[in-house]
């Protein structure tokens, strides 16, 4: 069902408010995270470890979607003539964000093989084996937006679009919504809230740890990641959702469709300030504090985020 001739243009308001939040997160988040990566380039790679991939991976992911958010944000008064870089730079955020939505994901996988079977873990605790999963995870997410192309394609003769904007009036396909919101979306939050569970659910029953301090703040920091993860794209995900039932349900409504393309907007600028977050996961990630506390677990190479060699 097509979309009445509803106007795309984004409300003062929102525009404000996405420029309020986006700025600070655009240069605090692209600030820290090159740091990061540049900090990493001077290490010697044969200190690397199979966590540091995953780490490097997904600052990589979050600095390129800093990178474009100023583009979003001249996006919103002016009309673009090279369409087809548009769609690139489109393809390329949207790529970015799944890449470290499934990074993150991986990471606690991880941590959970590593404390539920120990020994098991070793077969996948290995930088090239990081490395293989992070080109996996790349390889999934570019497939998945490649179908995108097909789905919201300005056609041939498409002069001006505006960029970061639906092009068609009509809804995405149930099955492309379907495939953003599961395999987007739900499928890593269920992985991730069934994982931190069980590692919280593991740590408050040992006994072993020699700092009661030192195992509520492991627990803290692993709650506070979930946390973080729900509160930053369960909206985003929400509003894809909401906007294509306004557009199949309700097309002759231009109010609801301003009311769920607004959603979609603040809903992207409230998921833009995980990259900010994601940097306090470096820090404690690679930080000396969680060696200390994997030297109290009596498992030889197990911990709640450490093994003996490297991060979990």
């Amino acid at each position: 069902m097509k979309m009445t001739n509803c106007s795309q243009d984004v409300p003062a308001g929102v525009q404000i408010f996405y420029i309020a939040v986006g700025v600070p997160t655009f240069i605090f988040g692209l600030l820290v995270n090159v740091a990061f990566l540049v900090a990493l380039c001077y290490s010697q790679r044969n200190t690397w470890t199979y966590m540091m991939v995953y780490i490097v991976n997904m600052a990589f992911s979050d600095t390129i979607v800093l990178i474009f958010l100023p583009v979003k944000m001249y996006s919103f008064y002016n009309q673009w003539n090279f369409v087809q870089l548009c769609l690139f730079f489109v393809s390329s955020y949207f790529v970015n964000m799944y890449v470290s939505i499934f990074t993150v994901t991986a990471i606690s996988v991880v941590r959970y093989v590593a404390i539920k079977y120990p020994f098991r873990a070793l077969e996948i605790m290995s930088p090239r084996k990081a490395v293989i999963v992070c080109v996996l995870i790349w390889l999934t997410i570019c497939s998945l937006s490649y179908i995108f192309h097909f789905v919201d394609s300005p056609g041939d003769n498409a002069t001006n679009i505006t960029c970061f904007q639906k092009i068609k009036n009509d809804a995405f396909p149930l099955e492309f919504i379907l495939v953003l919101e599961i395999v987007g979306f739900l499928l890593p939050l269920i992985i991730m809230s069934f994982c931190s569970i069980k590692i919280v659910m593991y740590l408050y029953k040992k006994t072993d740890i020699s700092s009661a301090s030192e195992k509520t703040q492991c627990i803290g920091i692993i709650i506070t990641n979930l946390i973080v993860f729900i509160l930053c794209f369960t909206p985003l995900h929400l509003s894809f959702l909401f906007k294509f039932l306004v557009q199949t349900y309700y097309p002759g409504s231009c109010q609801l469709y301003k009311l769920a393309h607004s959603f979609v907007h603040i809903a992207t600028c409230i998921s833009h300030t995980n990259c900010c977050f994601d940097v306090f996961s470096y820090y404690f990630l690679t930080s000396s504090f969680w060696k200390r506390l994997s030297a109290s677990f009596q498992l030889n190479r197990n911990t709640c985020c450490f093994t003996k060699n490297s991060v979990l």
